[in-house]
């Protein structure tokens, strides 16, 4: 099948290029005007490039048209954001860009499309209970990112209606791991505990799940997943001490050991959110993301397991997002030497290896790249015996 896949230099997006090279599809990665395809895409096969912003209909039918046709597109090109400054972004990408590229795809040939959008459609519980494709979000604190996705997930369908395109929506859990460019809202827990010296842990809870399961679960969708249907793209259900213990665990760093209340998370993201103001950076926590703190999100893959969908355990996926951490530049490097990370850790991300440069140019000139042996000073001699006095 001759596939589309925006938002491929993405975290989701990657490895649904890759799971889709695995599995024998041919993958065109959609990315932004003026961004190339980044190395580690490249080296996973046959992908072609095409390049069109989510919000010009224009550039996304001239994109897709230079294709010479596609089957299918998975649209997982998202903003990922809790930042109170993204709320107009959040609707242009998310909503607006979605119809864009599911009614260019349509008019592009394509019959099927997988969109992907995210668990907290589903809702939450204060009870540790376990959510289906069959809930929604009620009346629990809605931030302005899930709410993009709920409008997301309408449009998709509407779009589907109108243009008779095959539309599965895949609703991914808490995504974890690597590779990625911008550290993101969901790996940014994990960084939140490396980086917290009181070790305080919250009431509640997540799922969560390995990035390389999520994009295989967008495959698996795409070849089986009935048209209008849900599907949650899930790993373990796991609180928020259970969480904080096992980046500990895997970190090297000191267990969780107060659990202090949901305000606190409130207060906290507040001052961070003042501080990176101040600094002009961005802030790993906001009080839009600190409002769900203290609820369950907790959910069932089990339609996805039916179709042949599988996830590791939330050890590994927190193992994932550990060691691509462990390189980010988003770590301080006193944290980073502050780690004892375990073997499973570093066999998470596996080692690629490099073409060594050629020691000498085209010409048989030394190049530039070459390595030249530094000289060793000349050691200085001994000093001379003065003679002794008789």
């Amino acid at each position: 099948m001759r596939v589309a896949v925006t938002g491929a230099t993405g975290l989701v997006g990657h490895h649904v290029a890759a799971a889709a090279l695995a599995a024998g599809h041919e993958v065109t990665a959609v990315t932004r005007l003026g961004r190339g395809l980044p190395d580690r895409l490249a080296s996973l096969g046959a992908v072609r490039r095409v390049s069109a912003e989510l919000t010009d209909a224009t550039s996304l039918a001239r994109a897709l048209d230079s294709t010479g046709g596609i089957d299918a597109v998975i649209h997982c090109a998202a903003v990922y954001s809790y930042a109170p400054s993204a709320a107009t972004e959040l609707t242009d990408v998310n909503v607006t860009g979605t119809r864009l590229v599911l009614e260019a795809a349509a008019a592009a040939g394509a019959t099927r499309a997988v969109v992907t959008s995210s668990s907290v459609t589903c809702g939450s519980s204060l009870l540790p209970a376990e959510r289906t494709e069959r809930d929604h979000l009620g009346s629990e604190p809605v931030p302005a990112y899930y709410a993009s996705k709920v409008r997301q997930e309408r449009e998709a369908l509407d779009v589907a209606a109108r243009t008779g395109l095959d539309v599965v929506l895949a609703l991914p859990t808490v995504v974890l791991g690597g590779p990625f460019d911008r550290l993101g809202p969901s790996n940014a827990i994990v960084l939140r505990y490396l980086l917290d010296p009181t070790r305080s842990t919250f009431p509640g809870g997540c799922n969560v799940v390995d990035a390389r399961d999520a994009g295989a679960g967008h495959v698996t969708l795409l070849e089986h997943g009935e048209p209008g249907e849900r599907y949650l793209l899930g790993g373990d259900d796991v609180t928020w001490r259970t969480l904080h213990a096992l980046v500990a665990d895997l970190a090297g760093v000191p267990q969780p050991v107060a659990e202090l209340p949901p305000g606190v998370a409130w207060l906290a993201s507040a001052a961070a959110e003042a501080w990176a103001s101040v600094t002009s950076t961005t802030p790993l926590s906001t009080r839009d993301e600190a409002t769900t703190v203290g609820r369950h999100y907790w959910y069932s893959s089990d339609r996805a397991r039916a179709l042949g969908y599988a996830a590791r355990p939330a050890r590994d996926a927190v193992a994932a997002s550990l060691a691509w951490l462990a390189v980010s530049p988003d770590l301080p490097r006193v944290v980073r030497e502050s780690l004892r990370l375990r073997p499973e850790v570093r066999a998470a991300r596996p080692l690629r290896p490099r073409p060594v440069p050629d020691p000498s140019g085209a010409d048989g000139e030394p190049s530039s790249m070459a390595v030249t042996p530094r000289r060793r000073p000349p050691r200085p001699a001994p000093p001379r015996r003065r003679p002794s006095p008789r």
